[in-house]
């Protein structure tokens, strides 16, 4: 193995997982040996930390000492117990705040917290079924704030693309002022704390664990991963990655459907 190299950090939908959302061919194998071989191993997502539990159980990165970073930076979790690391949670004034800029807009509202959903539509759309359905989470409504038992790690604007394209237009410099937005789906406008992000909780996460930046390998596909890319040691971007990745990335891989992760973890470490 490359001596240097003691960190791999991994995007899940559109880079380990292939379009079945399923943990790509191939993937699997070389994570298990690496991770048995005492390299950390850290799975970076947009999803909350129980949108992808069986993914960590089916590689094995269920362990005191192995970490995940959840819903776009804004938690680093321990995996064993969920226990928060690196916490960017949004308070009742944020949610206040964030919520008052939808006027009129045909476009629903969702709190995002570590095992619920919150979403007070009678009827939800088509975005919000989407994310459920990947992340097989429950929807649950609320009536305050504080009805929300867990920690808020993003508020999610959700609906068509050209209803979510006019509100941001229209609040985007207001919004992009106090809280760090994140466009990585056509029907989800996500807002979370400014200190948020993957790469701010990679970093976070190195420095708890005295990994240097310099030492790990970053892979992903979308916007949300684009900084994580360009400070990782080596940042991978996949075949099916957006142009913003591609442009900060040291390499480019194979697709995800190819198991891109996996080809270029084979070349690369012993």
């Amino acid at each position: 193995m490359k001596k240097d190299i003691k960190l791999v950090a991994i995007d899940l939908d559109g880079t380990l997982l292939n379009e079945d959302k399923e943990i790509a061919k191939g993937n699997k194998e070389i994570i298990q040996k690496l991770h048995e071989k005492g390299l950390k191993i850290v799975l970076a997502t947009g999803r909350p930390f129980n949108g992808f539990w069986w993914i960590r159980q089916e590689l094995g990165l269920e362990g005191w000492e192995d970490y995940s970073i959840c819903n776009t930076g804004a938690f680093v979790r321990r995996n064993a117990d969920g226990k928060v690391l690196v916490d960017n949670a949004l308070d009742e004034t944020d949610y206040e705040k964030i919520t008052s800029y939808l006027v009129d807009e045909d476009l629903q509202i969702v709190v995002f917290t570590k095992d619920i959903l919150y979403n007070n539509a009678e009827e939800v759309n088509e975005g919000f079924l989407t994310d459920q359905n990947v992340m097989k989470m429950p929807r649950q409504k609320f009536e305050t704030f504080d009805d929300i038992q867990e920690k808020v790690a993003r508020v999610n604007f959700m609906g068509k693309e050209d209803e979510l394209d006019k509100f941001y237009e229209a609040n985007k410099d207001r919004l992009e002022d106090e809280y760090m937005t994140m466009r990585n789906e056509t029907y989800s406008l996500e807002v979370l704390k400014k200190s948020s992000g993957k790469g701010n909780s990679l970093k976070a996460l190195c420095e708890h664990l005295n990994i240097d930046l310099s030492d790990v390998i970053y892979f992903g596909d979308g916007a949300n991963d684009a900084e994580a890319l360009k400070i990782a040691g080596i940042g991978v971007a996949m075949e099916n990655a957006s142009d913003e990745a591609k442009e900060v990335a040291d390499e480019v891989t194979k697709k995800n459907d190819e198991a891109g992760v996996a080809h270029f973890l084979k070349e690369l470490l012993d």
